[in-house]
This record gives structure tokens, C-alpha cells and sequence, in this order.
């Protein structure tokens, strides 16, 4: 629909035109009246209709001087006026101060929509129009975000200028909202769509508060909103209205605000800076406000602080899972306030996750499970989100754990393997094996391979030869000192094994890596 506002100064037939012409039917809605154009000038400032309908003859301020006053600002709304007099001058003034047309008093009804109709259809050219600009200058602000040659970023501006029509140099703000995919999905939204969504809001809401702004897609899930530095929104709107939106649109997002004005040349300084606090949103979580302010900029370590992973795991084995969860989750505060690089914090992850898996004796051995796992960290966008993973697989851990002790016999093979995992460099036999779980060899050896499905003497060379590996990455430790340090006193023996694990010598592994 289209607002219209109505002027006339006698007040009975303001009320008429008001009430009893069907504008709804028309497509029009009533934005407001005024008694005289001085009053009317005020309130259309604030209100800006699409329509002015006004009567020519009025005292303080005419019609004439009021479409004058109010086309210098707002060239796109449109006049229509109202006149008691048949007279070729009223119209033809009327006319040149362009108003669509003219209205005769007393009103006749066919006749208002006749011209209604016809005021709609310029409208609708002057939507038509401004979308046009406003689609160019988008395009222009992301091609200037982007751009390299200074000479091509000049231009740009220049044309940006032009379209906008600025009398004088302006400043702007920049606004990034970034949405948070897994939000989406579940809606069964794309990307694409719920980023058309978010537009489609922002650009509704800022119209109904007679604001403008330019929309700008940066990234995949990332609109840029670029205004106009008089008309920056404070953070308690920008919170209200993402709160509002979130609620609506039912899918999360999260809004850097950049306060600092810019000229529009030195939006590639005023994106890269707006990028660098979205970017605390790894640390703040999803669905918030980030102005400067709340960038801790003299942080941003790559040391990763000790964890206590020994007590850690051991909670797990005794089935404390509060007590572990408690541990990850004041690491992954300290994590937080010291502002650990994302990349730093998803290795720590993956480690942590990969030694656990061990300690359960559900080694990763798989290289899709690997890089399922890499891929499901680091695509996460908040610190958060990782520590969750973590305590996910610390649950599935300790419910491992639950289910094999609730097992007699697998309670004892996990022992046994347990054993093997941190005395593999001593000598172990099956009859050391076997008294300290209080069974015979034979029935070990049977359950162990019924419970893993390999034999223990398999098991205790597949974790020697793994640690092994490990160590040939030290080159100041000879073949031998490895081969005794995993448990093997005769190094000839070690090779031959480790040639039939792996292909290769120790030695060619040793070069190879």
C-alpha cells in the first residue's frame, strides 16, 4: 500500500476527505493531516508519505510553497492539490511545481480515482527508480570493499556520489550481521535464502523508521549495512532489533557494529576493521551485539596454557563426569579471557579428543574418522561450539566405560589394556598379564581376543611399534635407543617387525617423515 497525507484548512472538510473517501479500496492508507502547510511541512519530514493531497489556498503556508519546501528534500513524493477554482493559472502552477495533478472542489469520487490511480503508477516508477539506485550503489560499495587499483577506488566513490546526490562530503558506519549456519539448517533454509531473509527485515525495519541504507552481500551468511554516519543506531536499538529479528526470521545471527565514521573512500579500512570485531564472536558466542569496545585487541595469544589432561582422563576412567566436565570447562574460560587463536584452540581439541580415544582403546584409526572430526572443529564459529564437541566425546567416554564395566569380562581386558598402554616399555608376558587380573593365560588369551579382536601379543606390538613412530621423529635417538625404549632389547627383532608393520625400515621411515 501507499501512505498519503491530507491538508486542508477547514477542519470539517479535512475530516470528510478523511473518512469518507474509500482510500483502502484504493490501495492507500491515511499517514496523517495537518490544518495548514507550515504544520503540514513538520509532520511530513517526520512521516514522509508517498502522497501529499493539499489545498491550494491555505493561510500561513499554500500549497504551492509547501510542495516547494518539501520537493527540495523529498523530490520523491508526490503532490496532488486541491482547488476551488477553475482557474488556469492554479493548475498551471500547480503543474510546475510537480504535482501528478489536480483535484476540483466539491470532490468527485470518480475523479479522485482517476488520479489516484494514476499518482499510484508514478509511485510505483519512483520505487522502481530508487530500487534501481539503491542495487547500484550496493554494488558499487562492494565492489570498492574489494577493489585494489586506488585510481578504480576513486571512481567508484565518485559514482556512488553522484547517485546519492550529495551536496557535501558524508561519513558512514558499517554494520556486519553474520549468520549462524546451524541455526539455519534445521529451518530447512539455504544460506542464500536466509540471508534474503535478513534483508528483506533490515530493509523493512530501517524504511519504517525513514531510514536509509545501503545492503551489501560480503561474504557467504555476511550483509553488510552501510549508512549514513548522522543516522547511526545506538546498541540498544541494534540489540532490540536483533532480538526482534532472531525471533522472527527463527534462525540465529550475530551484529558487529563499527561506531568510528569513515569516508566512503576508506571503506575497505572501515570493512577490514568491522571484519576484525566480528571475528570476537569466537570468543562471545552467537546472537550478540560486538562493538569495539568489547575487542580485547591487546590478547590474541598462541600459547596454549597447561591442562591438568592427566587428572582429566582420570576422572573419566573413574566415570566423574561432572568433575571432568568441570576441568574442561574452566580451561576453555581461561582459553576465553586470554583470547587463544582459533586455530590454536582446534588442535588442542583434536588432541585432546584423539588421546581419549586412546585412552578408551578406540584409537582413531580411520582417516575419514580423522578428518571428520578435523572438519567438524574447525568449522565451528565459536569457542563454544568446539568445547561442546570435547564434552561430547568425553561423554561417550565415560558411557564406554560404563558399559564394559558393567561387563565382568571386558572390565578385565580393559584393565589388561590399560596395563599394556603405560608399562609397553618393560618387559610383559602373558603370565605377568594374567595374575594381575586373577586368570588363567589360556582364559585371558580368550577373552581379550573375543573382546578386541586381536590377540594381546598383536595388541602390545601394535602400541610399541605406534610409540616407536613416534620417537624415530627424533633424530638424535639411534634405531637401537628406540628399539629398547619401547620394550624390545633385541634390535634386530625390532626392525624385522617394524619392517612388517609398516614396509619399511626404520630408517626409510625415519627419512620419509
Amino acid at each position: 500500500m501507499y501512505s498519503i497525507f491530507l491538508v486542508d484548512d477547514e477542519e470539517l472538510e479535512l475530516e470528510m476527505i478523511r473518512d469518507y473517501i474509500r482510500w483502502e479500496e484504493m490501495g492507500i492508507y491515511v499517514a496523517g493531516t495537518a490544518l495548514n502547510g507550515r504544520d503540514a511541512a513538520e509532520k511530513i519530514e517526520v512521516i514522509q508519505p508517498d502522497i501529499v493531497l493539499t489545498d491550494v489556498q491555505m493561510p500561513v503556508m499554500n500549497g504551492l510553497d509547501l510542495a516547494k519546501q518539501v520537493n527540495e528534500q523529498f523530490d520523491w513524493i508526490q503532490f496532488v492539490f486541491l482547488t476551488g477554482h477553475d482557474e488556469f493559472n492554479y493548475v498551471k502552477s500547480a503543474l510546475n511545481v510537480g504535482a501528478v495533478g489536480y483535484l476540483l472542489k466539491p470532490l468527485d469520487l470518480s475523479e479522485i480515482v482517476s488520479v489516484i490511480d494514476k499518482v499510484k503508477q508514478r509511485c510505483e516508477e519512483v520505487r522502481m527508480k530508487n530500487r534501481s539506485i539503491r542495487v547500484t550503489k550496493s554494488n558499487i560499495v562492494r565492489e570498492m570493499i574489494f577493489e585494489k587499483n586506488e585510481e578504480r577506488l576513486l571512481n567508484l566513490a565518485g559514482s556512488y556520489h553522484k547517485l546519492s546526490r550529495d551536496s557535501e562530503p558524508k561519513t558512514y558506519t558499517l554494520a556486519l550481521l553474520s549468520i549462524d549456519s546451524q541455526s539455519v539448517t534445521p529451518s530447512g533454509l539455504s544460506m542464500e535464502d536466509g540471508l534474503a531473509r535478513l534483508q528483506t527485515y533490515m530493509e523493512e525495519w530501517l524504511a519504517d523508521k525513514k531510514l536509509l541504507a545501503d545492503f551489501v552481500v560480503c561474504r557467504e551468511g555476511e550483509l553488510g549495512i552501510l549508512m549514513d554516519a548522522a543516522y547511526h543506531l545506538s546498541r540498544f536499538t541494534w540489540e532490540d532489533v536483533l532480538k526482534e529479528m532472531q525471533g522472527t526470521l527463527g534462525f540465529t545471527m550475530t551484529a558487529a557494529v563499527n561506531e568510528e565514521p569513515e569516508e566512503l573512500s576508506r571503506v575497505q579500512d572501515l570493512y577490514r576493521e568491522t571484519r576484525f570485531m566480528l571475528e570476537e564472536m569466537f570468543y562471545v558466542g552467537n546472537g550478540r551485539v560486538i562493538y569495539a569496545k568489547d575487542v580485547q585487541r591487546q590478547l590474541g595469544s598462541r600459547q596454549i596454557p597447561p591442562f591438568q589432561e592427566a587428572a582429566y582422563f582420570e576422572d573419566i576412567h573413574q566415570l566423574a563426569s561432572e568433575q571432568a566436565a568441570q576441568k574442561l570447562r574452566e580451561f576453555f574460560s581461561r582459553l576465553v579471557k586470554l583470547r587463544i587463536t582459533k586455530s590454536e584452540v582446534c588442535d588442542f581439541a583434536i588432541g585432546v579428543v584423539e588421546r581419549l580415544l586412546e585412552q578408551i582403546h578406540e584409537p582413531m584409526t580411520e582417516s575419514h574418522r580423522r578428518a571428520e572430526l578435523y572438519q567438524s572443529i574447525y568449522q565451528c564459529r565459536t569457542i563454544m561450539e568446539i568445547e561442546a564437541i570435547v564434552l561430547e566425546f568425553a561423554r561417550h567416554a565415560i558411557d564406554t566405560l560404563e558399559h564394559r564395566f558393567m561387563d565382568k569380562n571386558a572390565r578385565l581386558v580393559h584393565q589388561v589394556r590399560t596395563t599394556i598402554d603405560q608399562t609397553f616399555h618393560q618387559a610383559i608376558t602373558i603370565n605377568s598379564l594374567s595374575d594381575q587380573v586373577y586368570l588363567s593365560p589360556n582364559y585371558l588369551r580368550s577373552i581379550f581376543k573375543e573382546k578386541t579382536g586381536m590377540t594381546i601379543h598383536d595388541y602390545l606390538t601394535r602400541i610399541r611399534l605406534s610409540k616407536a613412530k613416534e620417537l624415530l621423529a627424533d633424530d638424535s635417538l639411534k634405531v637401537q635407543d628406540v628399539a629398547q625404549r619401547v620394550g624390545y632389547e633385541s634390535t634386530s627383532y625390532f626392525i624385522s617387525l617394524f619392517l612388517k608393520s609398516q614396509g619399511v625400515t626404520p630408517n626409510e621411515y625415519r627419512k620419509s617423515i
